[in-house]
C-alpha cells in the first residue's frame, strides 16, 4: 500500500496544468460556468493526494521499477527476497509434516507394542487361574487402544477440517 501526497500547488503552469487535468478527468463539468482567474484561485488552494493500493507479497510492476531506479538491481532484490520466503514456509512445512509423520508412525508403533503387552498379560492371567483379572484387563487394553485410536481419528479430522479454505 502506498500513497503519494503533493504540496498545494505553486501555482506554476505545470502543476496547475496537471491540477486541471486530473480535476476535469474526474469530472468533465468541473469548471464549466467558473471565469479563468477564478479558476486559477481555486486550483491553487487545491491539494492533490492520490492514495495507491496494491494486495498481495509483491509491489506493482510500477513500484518494482520505480526501486530499481532508485536502489541499483532493487527490483531484482525484492523478487529475490519474496523467493527465499518461498523457500524458507515450503521448507518449514515439508519439516512439519514430516515430523507429523514420524509422530504417528512412533504412536501406532507403541499402541501395537502396549496391546501387545495387555493381551500377553491377560493371557498369562488367565491361563495362572486368574480368569476374571486376565479378562477384564484383555478388555481393558483392548478398549483403551480402540479408543485412543477413535479419539485420534477424530482429531486429526477436526485439523484437517480446519485447515481446508472455506468454500465461496
Amino acid at each position: 500500500m502506498s500513497a503519494i501526497e503533493e504540496k498545494p500547488a505553486d501555482g506554476g503552469d505545470e502543476s496547475l496544468d496537471l491540477i486541471e487535468k486530473k480535476l476535469t478527468e474526474v469530472d468533465p463539468q468541473i469548471f464549466d460556468g467558473i471565469q479563468e482567474p477564478k479558476k486559477q484561485q481555486i486550483m491553487k488552494g487545491v491539494v492533490v493526494s492520490m492514495h495507491q493500493s496494491h494486495k498481495g507479497p509483491l509491489p506493482d510492476p510500477e513500484t518494482l521499477l520505480r526501486y530499481s531506479e532508485i536502489i541499483p538491481d532493487g527490483a531484482d532484490r525484492i523478487m529475490r527476497m519474496a523467493e527465499l520466503q518461498l523457500e524458507h514456509r515450503v521448507s518449514l512445512e515439508k519439516k512439519v509434516v514430516s515430523g507429523q509423520l514420524l509422530q504417528s508412525n512412533i504412536g501406532q508403533i507403541l499402541a501395537f507394542l502396549i496391546g501387545l503387552a495387555a493381551l500377553g498379560a491377560s493371557t498369562f492371567c488367565i491361563v495362572s487361574g486368574f480368569e476374571i483379572s486376565g479378562s477384564l484387563l484383555g478388555i481393558g487394553g483392548l478398549t483403551g487402544l480402540v479408543t485412543a485410536f477413535i479419539k485420534g481419528k477424530s482429531y486429526q479430522d477436526k485439523s484437517l477440517e480446519s485447515k481446508r479454505p472455506p468454500n465461496k
